[in-house]
């Protein structure tokens, strides 16, 4: 998890939802929002059943979103996929996905 003070809050959440830019790839669809500020990652019962592994799914995207330059608000929707690939996959499509935003 993202530390307290960046992450996202509930109370911006529905507002962050509904403009922004919206960048996706096989395995992730992101959100990077206009005004709010703040970071999450949602992964849903629909998208992975058990917590476990919606639990290990946010662990590994928010390790491989560490190293990166990051806009003032993110938010990362990992599709069931991302349970199947490496670690250095999930890195790779993110890093790519996130130098789109600039084009």
């Amino acid at each position: 998890m993202f530390p307290r003070r960046q992450r996202l809050s509930r109370e911006a959440f529905p507002a962050a939802l509904k403009g922004g830019k919206h960048l996706s790839s096989h395995n992730f669809s992101i959100l990077i929002p206009k005004d709010a500020k703040g970071y999450a990652i949602v992964v849903s019962k629909k998208v992975v059943r058990l917590s476990v592994t919606r639990h290990r799914i946010k662990r590994r995207v928010l390790v491989a979103l560490k190293g990166f330059l990051l806009p003032p608000a993110l938010i990362v929707f990992p599709r069931a996929s991302v349970g199947d690939i490496s670690y250095q996959d999930i890195r790779t499509e993110l890093s790519r996905l996130l130098s789109t935003r600039h084009t």
